[in-house]
């Protein structure tokens, strides 16, 4: 179809044609005038044709300008293809942190506090019960050293690590990377660290990591790390600074579940001992520490791991969750768990019973090499036999429930069963098997203030080993509570500001501490004794059961 701008153009060229034709008519026609005639005629026929079509093409032209243009043809733009992230981008994500620095002031609780010689009403017979001993009737040495309130800066819980992950070609696997270290900001450089690595199908991993009983009720913790952490009570057989049912487990591999119908999920863990001696009483193979945490000579014994070191450990949890409603059960095992060191030093008369009757229970062969070694040890420092059977197994089992309502505030309960295996005739100084309660109240009263409260309860145990300076076996109620309370203030999601207050109250024999599980610092109920002794052979600080330890704390907390 012609547009209106090509019509001029056209009607130029077709009176040239004519022109030229006519031209050439005049020319070979000579004086013929009846062809001369004859020209004229066609030419002006021919111009009133010519002004035929230009009438034609104008009104052509007016009906396409009248119209409405016709829509071009769409074409989909090419998709653009998302930029890839820069590769440092992608790096610097992988790292994630958490710094925890506080001011403490506690006080151990233990001023005034008096000891005293107990033994058997009648030295033959370890059943005709207990008192002052007749023969040395006056009390033992005080604490010693400063056990009253001392300020002090501590780490808490702090860690630096990277993970990340790489999908394997040609499959639906995922392999995951992590490694993670503990600063000691407030104190000498150390490390602590936790790695593993695993694939992405569920996650199966293994390295160095908290176990699956310790990690099924973290969320029920809303002290985590401060004073008030209820680790003081709940997974710590011993009532003390190690928290054997919440320590991290090396050489470990473990599996960790997808979540079935989007409520249930397990976990399941096993650490091979690697351990060559039967007794467990050096470290594992490829690891510097005992297993459980403690180093070599803890507690200033033998440099074995008789306080505390075991072979094989199991552990697994299965989680509930629905809506504001958590809930989950664990169980965890330690196989074979070497104790004998919990005879070295013992006051407890039953023991010296077993000494003085040299009974096949005690270890007498390293203790005759050491007092031939060093013939002052059984006198400055009060060594003692070890055990020589105080192996056995140990378990937990808890439970727990957590209800959030939907105005802020989460309500916390766990029952615990600790349980320790051991020979008959030890029976007596089984302090590791008992109940323990924690129950927290946690209110969100604002969006960046949280305050929370707690209580944790260690039950009776059906034994004690006699270790603490002042030890009485006529008070059998070594049971503890811990009383605590935070406020927390969020700067915003990564930074937040803490204040918090814990007490502890032991009875009788019992010796929980502040601050187990994670603090940098720990308030225990240790006094300031510290004799060196070059054979390592019981020269630590001194124990006082029934201490009360009480402590405030504020700090920040950073997460990135």
């Amino acid at each position: 179809m012609l547009k209106s701008r090509l019509a001029k153009p056209m009607l130029v060229a077709l009176a040239a044609c004519a022109a030229s034709v006519a031209f050439n008519g005049v020319v070979f026609a000579d004086d013929a005038q009846a062809q001369a005639q004859a020209l004229k005629e066609q030419m002006r026929v021919m111009q009133q044709q010519m002004q035929e079509m230009q009438k034609q093409l104008e009104a052509l032209s007016k009906q396409q300008a009248a119209a409405p243009p016709a829509a071009a043809a769409t074409v989909p733009a090419p998709k653009k293809e998302a930029p890839a992230e820069p590769l440092f981008e992608k790096f610097a994500k992988g790292f994630y942190g958490t710094l925890d620095v506080s001011l403490d002031d506690t006080t151990k609780g233990i001023n005034g506090l008096v000891a005293y010689h107990y033994a058997l009403k009648d030295p033959a017979n370890p059943n005709s019960g207990y008192q002052i001993d007749p023969n040395n009737t006056g009390p033992k040495g005080g604490p010693v050293g400063r056990v009253g309130y001392m300020p002090a800066l501590s780490t808490n819980k702090s860690v630096l690590g990277y993970r990340g992950s790489h999908k394997i070609a040609g499959s639906g696997v995922d392999f995951i990377y992590q490694i993670e270290t503990q600063p000691a900001i407030t104190s000498a450089p150390g490390l602590n660290t936790s790695q593993f690595q695993g694939v992405n199908w569920g996650k199966v991993k293994i390295g160095t990591t908290y176990s699956p009983y310790k990690k099924a009720t973290d969320r029920m913790n809303p002290f985590s790390g401060m004073l008030g952490d209820y680790s003081v009570v709940m997974g710590n057989s011993g009532g003390d600074n190690r928290v054997e049912f919440g320590t991290r487990l090396d050489h470990s591999i473990w599996y960790e579940s997808p979540k079935f119908g989007n409520v249930f999920s397990f976990d399941a863990l096993i650490s091979p001992g690697q351990n060559r001696t039967y007794n467990n009483v050096v470290q594992s193979s490829g690891s510097p520490d005992c297993n459980g945490g403690n180093m070599p000579g803890s507690g200033n014994l033998l440099l074995n791991c008789d306080d505390g070191g075991f072979d094989d450990a199991f552990s697994v949890d299965i989680k509930f969750e629905s809506g504001p409603i958590y809930a989950t059960a664990a169980y965890e095992i330690h196989k074979r768990v070497n104790r004998n060191s919990d005879g070295i030093g013992s006051n407890h008369p039953i023991y010296g019973y077993l000494q003085s009757t040299n009974s096949p229970a005690l270890d007498f062969a390293t203790y005759n090499f050491l007092i031939g070694e060093f013939p002052g040890a059984a006198a400055t420092t009060g060594y003692s036999p070890p055990y020589l059977t105080d192996i056995g197994d140990e378990s937990a089992f808890k439970a727990g429930v957590q209800y959030t309502f939907d105005f802020g505030l989460a309500v916390s309960g766990i029952y615990e069963y600790m349980k320790r295996t051991l020979p008959a005739v030890l029976e007596f100084q089984n302090e590791r098997q008992r109940n323990g309660l924690w129950f927290a109240l946690s209110e969100d009263f604002s969006a960046k203030d949280n305050f929370s409260v707690g209580w944790a309860h260690a039950g009776a145990t059906p034994g004690d080993p006699g270790g603490q300076h002042n030890y009485n076996p006529l008070n059998r109620d070594n049971s503890a509570n811990m009383f605590t309370a935070a406020w927390k203030h969020h700067f915003d999601k990564n930074f937040y500001w803490y204040v918090d207050a814990a007490d502890t109250i032991n009875k009788g024999n019992a010796h929980y501490d502040l601050g187990a599980g994670g603090r940098g610092l720990t308030t225990d109920c240790h006094d300031g004794t510290n004799t060196p002794v070059i054979d390592y052979t019981s020269a630590g600080n001194t124990t006082w059961g029934g201490c009360r330890e009480v402590g405030f704390s504020t700090g920040m907390n950073y997460k990135f």
